[in-house]
């Protein structure tokens, strides 16, 4: 297991096959769900839940909904990030629980007063999808922590994805992450330089 963060960092990529028959343990996943809840968010909202999937029904499923892509079909379990996009109008329940916690006991109003300015009911779906990246990179990373093989998959039908687990209105599918035994070795890292 890599010793560092920046070990870690160096060691992930993104595997598109996994390893039949073996799978990825409760405590690993605990592990990974633990690394994406702890992620920072704009405003505290943590606008996302994650939805782990094990089964094989329900990995075809998702599979399916992810256009068949290998990753997706040889994953031992899925993740799939959803993005809690109704529960984010500014006067809602969750807001107001998530501000009260983010003010740690101090006036909440001026939290209040610039997220107001922010939220547009019409886009609030695209940002708190992109807030939920900020989970799914940490969770990708205490993957390649622990040595397990990760594969972030944006390509699906976002319909049938959310079909296939369920997903009442208001919450829509953000990304999904395979996890498993990756089938081969790394390959090199290939990445342009930094200047």
């Amino acid at each position: 297991m890599p010793n560092t963060l920046n070990d870690a960092i160096q060691q992930r990529y993104a595997c598109h096959e996994f390893a039949e028959g073996k799978p990825v343990s409760t405590d690993e996943l605990d592990w990974v769900l633990e690394a994406g809840r702890l992620a920072p968010s704009a405003f505290g909202l943590e606008p996302w839940r994650f939805i782990v999937v094990t089964d094989a029904a329900g990995r075809a499923a998702v599979a399916q909904a992810c256009y068949g892509q290998p990753a997706a079909t040889t994953a031992a379990a899925l993740v799939v990030i959803v993005a809690l996009v109704a529960a984010l109008e500014p006067d809602s329940n969750y807001v107001r629980a998530r501000f009260t916690a983010e003010a740690r006991g101090q006036d909440a109003e001026p939290i209040y007063s610039a997220y107001r300015s922010l939220y547009r009911a019409e886009s609030m779906a695209e940002w708190a999808q992109g807030q939920c990246n900020f989970a799914a990179a940490q969770m990708l990373l205490q993957a390649a922590h622990m040595g397990l093989g990760s594969c972030p998959i944006g390509g699906y039908d976002a319909s049938a994805l959310a079909t296939a687990v369920g997903l009442p209105a208001g919450e829509v599918p953000a990304l999904v992450i395979a996890l498993g035994r990756c089938g081969y070795a790394a390959p090199e890292r290939i990445r342009k330089p930094l200047v």
